[in-house]
């Protein structure tokens, strides 16, 4: 099942009824399911597939909250989670998913 903006804004802990980020948060959606694709060479393996749509709202989350190129706080760490790497590789070495990222 791919990741929705319903499911993205709940993971944001963002109100439904606020729709001003929107079409930014549907954009990331996308960005992160082609940049798991393209990291990783896999798609999706299927309807109930829980890691991979974590994974993506991961990013998102992560994307959304690190928007700027610099971040002047102390101490920011603009890096992609650990756990966003853990789950790319496992992606990537997991013989469930399929496809191909020049599909």
């Amino acid at each position: 099942m791919a990741v929705t903006l319903g499911q993205a804004k709940n993971y944001l802990k963002l109100d439904a009824d606020l729709t001003d980020d929107d079409e930014l948060i549907t954009s990331l959606i996308v960005a992160a399911r082609d940049y798991i694709r393209y990291t990783t060479g896999k798609t999706s393996a299927g309807e109930d597939d829980g890691l991979y749509d974590l994974c993506v709202k991961m990013l998102v989350a992560h994307w959304y909250e690190n928007r700027t190129i610099y971040s002047a706080k102390p101490g920011a760490i603009n890096d992609i989670p650990h756990s966003v790497t853990a789950l790319l590789i496992h992606i990537a070495q997991c013989g469930a998913y399929t496809g191909d990222a020049n599909d």
